[in-house]
């Protein structure tokens, strides 16, 4: 029988993440995935900066997140000679005067100097958008190209013999006391990676992760030159001249998983307050992430079951997040280093 160290069960952000930090460290992985059309980590416009909400604050974690993604992203880049990170200033317009006095009044410019532009050029921006009181410049953000990322992913793991693209039935597993066997091999580790599927994981019961859809158009800009991200309810991010993704909807209710045309009016909604140009709709698609309850990722094992794993919950931020989180998980896996009480799966648990 082959024996190996993990199984990792999905491949989007997280679980190919997670295989590539473990490859990494010289691990014996198997990933086994059998890749959907809509995958939410190929929907996914990939963006990431260091501020979020209405209220524009500092992302959680983010002195420690941010440049430690830029490090991995270019790292996988240089293995593999692909290329999908696109380090890109991100530009926050200010629409009223209630904006600009949150922002000011907040401390968040004071504390936050690492991630911002002292000086922002407002004229540059103000021929296509509307920032009549100014606005913020972020830097260390930008996106991933997230299908360019997971294809690379793909190709490095076939060459280490690590994919099988294949079904996966929970059923199919059995707990020994030597491993955890699956078909004809033994692993010492499962990770599930399974995104919103972790639903009818029957290791994990009642997994506290709440499904969201989010729509993404695809726009025609012809007379947009801007490269830098623009965010202001809704973001748009050029992918090339002229083709802009723009987005997202938040979906906590919803029937399917097809996208919905007022989701692209909720986005139009947005974009139109602050864009001065005219644009076509090429393309809307959704997909459903997986967010945690309170918005933290979900990782670990229970304590009945310490061989079963899992790496979920990373939501909207999953390109930001996977990295960090992935490197934590790995040395739990390695050097049974305890996890954060507030990533660690047994905070939703009685054990």
């Amino acid at each position: 029988m082959k024996r190996y160290d993990v199984l990792i069960v999905g491949r989007g952000i997280a679980g190919n993440t997670l295989a590539l930090t473990l490859l990494s460290k010289g691990l014996n992985i198997q990933v086994v995935d059998l890749p959907k059309p809509n995958s939410p980590s190929r929907l996914a416009a990939g963006l990431y900066n260091p501020f979020t909400g209405k209220r524009t604050v500092k992302t959680w974690m983010a002195a420690e997140i941010f440049p430690f993604l830029e490090t991995f992203y270019q790292s996988i880049e240089k293995k593999t000679g692909a290329s999908f990170l696109h380090i890109k200033p991100a530009y926050r317009p200010f629409l009223s005067i209630q904006d600009y006095n949150e922002w000011t009044g907040s401390g968040n410019e004071e504390n936050s100097s690492f991630f911002l532009n002292p000086e922002p050029n407002h004229e540059h921006y103000r021929p296509w958008i509307r920032n009549p009181f100014g606005g913020i410049e972020y830097k260390h953000s930008g996106y991933v190209d997230t299908v360019t990322y997971l294809d690379a992913g793909e190709k490095l793991l076939q060459e280490n013999d690590c994919l099988r693209k294949d079904f996966f039935r929970h059923s199919d597993v059995e707990e020994t006391e030597e491993g955890i066997q699956w078909g004809d091999a033994l692993y010492r580790y499962i990770v599930f990676c399974e995104g919103a599927q972790a639903f009818s994981n029957p290791f994990f019961p009642k997994v506290p992760i709440v499904a969201n859809k989010g729509e993404i158009l695809t726009l025609r800009i012809p007379d947009l030159p801007l490269v830098e991200i623009i965010t202001q309810g809704a973001f748009l991010i050029q992918k090339e001249p002229g083709i802009f993704h723009a987005g997202s909807t938040y979906r906590w209710v919803f029937k399917g998983e097809e996208p919905e045309e007022r989701g692209a009016q909720e986005i139009k909604d947005k974009l139109n307050k602050w864009l001065n140009v005219s644009y076509e709709q090429l393309n809307l698609q959704a997909g459903v992430r997986p967010a945690s309850k309170d918005r933290r990722p979900l990782m670990g094992f229970l304590n009945q079951r310490p061989r079963f794993l899992i790496f979920n919950g990373l939501g909207t931020k999953g390109v930001s997040l996977a990295p960090y989180w992935a490197e934590e998980l790995s040395q739990l896996i390695i050097h049974q280093k305890d996890l954060p009480e507030e990533v660690d799966i047994r905070r939703f648990y009685l054990n």
